[in-house]
This record gives structure tokens, sequence and C-alpha cells, in this order.
């Protein structure tokens, strides 16, 4: 009886989520490695980026653009806050904080760039032209549907 409940397990071999996680775990550590001499690992560095793109965006704005939980993204800044890259001043409404790119955070950011692109080169290399659009448009489509699942 049991051993026939546990053969139905057999189709998390497949499981959509694990495959995605693992490759990302993957993708990451090589992003990670190549970013080891900055100071910086990925998700900071990522962080740094969207901040410089988006000017001074709220941590709300920030955690919506990201697609990532406010407290994750509340933590992440305090770290790179006391690192002094990052610096939280007042919005308009008072319970908002704007995050803004320091000075330091910018010289950071400008430092590991080459590093990243290394990285991205790496990944973009490992992959054919079709594949890689193929891979974004799906990443893109599998993200849309989430969001409205």
């Amino acid at each position: 009886m049991r051993r026939r409940q546990l053969s139905k397990l057999d189709e998390c071999r497949d499981c959509v989520c694990l495959a995605m996680r693992t490759a990302t775990r993957r993708i990451t550590q090589g992003y990670d490695t190549a970013l080891a001499g900055t100071g910086l690992r990925v998700t900071q560095f990522s962080l740094l980026v969207m901040v410089h793109h988006l000017g001074a965006p709220t941590m709300k704005t920030l955690a919506r653009m990201l697609d990532s939980d406010p407290t994750t993204i509340t933590r992440n800044i305090q770290g790179l806050s006391k690192r002094r890259l990052l610096t939280l001043s007042p919005g308009q409404d008072l319970r908002e904080r704007k995050v803004i790119l320091t000075k330091l955070g910018r010289t950071m950011l400008l430092r590991a760039f080459p590093n990243w692109r290394k990285a991205q080169s790496d990944v973009v290399a490992s992959l054919n032209r079709a594949e890689l659009t193929n891979l974004r448009a799906l990443l893109e489509q599998v993200g849309q549907r989430k969001k409205t699942a």
C-alpha cells in the first residue's frame, strides 16, 4: 500500500518549479562567481541597477518592479544602506521611503559592470541566438501567466 502511494510521487521528477529553481541557482552561481571580487552578489547588483534605472523609487515601487516581497526588499536595502551604497529619504507620503543610489553605490556598480558583463556573455554564449530568444520569450510568458493566475 505505502509503496503504491509513494509511486504516485514519481511524477514529481518532472516538476517545473524544481527545474526552474535548479537552473536559476546554477546561473546565479555563475554571476556570483564573476562578481566575487567586486563585493557584490548578483542580487545586490540587480537591485542597484534597478534603483539606478528607476531614479529614486519608493520601496513599494521597487518591490513591485522586482516582483519581490516588500520584507525581502527592505532587508536587502538595509544591507546596502549600511554599506552606504544606497540611502533612504522620505517620500511624498510620510509612510513612503525613497531609495537613492549614492555616489559610492554608483562607483561600485560601475566597477562591477565588467564582471557582470562577462557572466552575461558566458550565459549568452552557452545558447544559440534562437534558444536565447525563445528562452527570454518563454520566461516573459510564464511570468505574465503567473501574475494573472
